[in-house]
């Protein structure tokens, strides 16, 4: 049962999202963009409402199979998008990168929403990696960690490349300590002395033959060569003319948006950055919102963090939320996010799962 405050919170949220979609239709009176609006701004409720669901699940009074059948959804999930790449591998569904290629690169099976399978495999990867890591199983987290990362290949997106090295990352970083024992120097030089060939030859294999290198080539040479455009994927010009639409916005229309589909006839692209394409559509009000709701999530974390009655998954997801921050703001579909909403607030909730009071944690 959801805690009466939490109920205010996420009432506040839905109709804050909501008020630009009924701006855009009162200035427009389409009743199709209203619908359409209506949609997409309900993504941006999706986390939100994930994470005071599972967050309230973790303050309630304990039930045996709770673990369980949270477990069972993330293995289930798990093994979906596993057999969705392999699928893709066998050259069923969709290629990641197709038109502007001589040849299609990576796959991203039948998702055919590619940022939204890029973040959820990662924030899957991120579940079962602190898992892991909680449990002190180093070598299934090494064994887990290789697996992403090939998985990652398969579907080339720069973002799930990157960003599956920096989540796996996460742990380690948060387990430094000022004073390093001998057990992890030695621990340091074995991971090192066995991880580095391996790891090196994956990454020598995975970027010659999946198409990274072709597909940047071609991103070059069609960008005259501009670094920046390539690695933003031409959000840069994205923004450039989304800001341009935006600037003209009435006082009222930059206070709370019109809508995504408003925004979207003027400029002729989204942002695919998810502060500003909230901005664009849900105004200054609806940027705000999102920034305090972070905020929210930033200070939970950091005050459980801190906290010494075993919220042990706090450290990771302090870590974690910046993680999501920069993505959100390079490539967008984060905190927006359909399909990969839920399990980001699944995630983020963890913060509030007490390790020590939990029989199988």
């Amino acid at each position: 049962m959801l805690k009466s405050k939490d109920i205010y919170f996420i009432a506040v949220l839905l109709i804050v999202f909501q008020i630009g979609p009924l701006s855009g239709f009162m200035k427009t009176g389409d009743f199709s963009a209203l619908f359409n609006d209506i949609i997409v701004s309900a993504k941006w409720f999706n986390v939100p409402l994930s994470f005071f669901y599972f967050k309230n699940l973790f303050q309630g009074r304990y039930f045996p199979d709770l673990n369980k059948k949270i477990k069972l959804i993330i293995s289930r999930s798990f093994g979906l998008i596993v057999f969705n790449i392999f699928l893709g591998a066998l050259g069923f569904g969709m290629a990641f990168y197709n038109h502007g290629f001589n040849n299609p690169i990576g796959t991203k099976g039948y998702i055919y929403a590619g940022n939204e399978l890029t973040i959820l495999t990662l924030a899957l990867a991120f579940i079962i990696g602190i898992y892991v890591w909680q449990k002190k199983n180093y070598k299934m987290y090494g064994a887990f960690f290789l697996f992403f990362l090939t998985l990652s290949f398969f579907i080339t997106s720069k973002t799930i490349i990157g960003g599956t090295i920096l989540v796996f990352m996460i742990p380690l970083i948060c387990s430094i300590k000022y004073s390093i024992k001998k057990k992890w120097i030695n621990l340091i030089w074995i991971a090192g002395f066995f991880g580095i060939p391996v790891l090196s030859v994956l990454m020598y294999v995975g970027i010659t033959e999946s198409g990274i290198i072709d597909k940047l080539e071609n991103s070059l040479l069609r960008n005259d060569n501009n670094i920046i455009t390539v690695i933003l994927s031409n959000r840069n010009n994205f923004i450039e003319k989304g800001w341009d639409a935006y600037k003209n916005f009435p006082f009222e229309g930059k206070l709370f948006g019109y809508g995504q589909n408003y925004h979207l006839e003027l400029s002729g692209h989204l942002a695919e950055i998810d502060f500003l394409s909230l901005l664009f559509a849900s105004g200054i009000f609806g940027l705000v919102t999102l920034l305090l709701t972070i905020f929210y999530w930033h200070m939970n974390a950091r005050n459980l963090k801190r906290n010494k009655n075993g919220y042990h998954y706090a450290k990771f997801i302090l870590v974690f939320l910046w993680f999501l921050i920069v993505v959100a703001n390079l490539s967008g579909h984060i905190f927006g996010s359909g399909i990969a909403g839920f399990f980001i607030g699944l995630s983020l909730s963890l913060m509030f799962f007490k390790t020590n009071n939990r029989l199988d944690a």
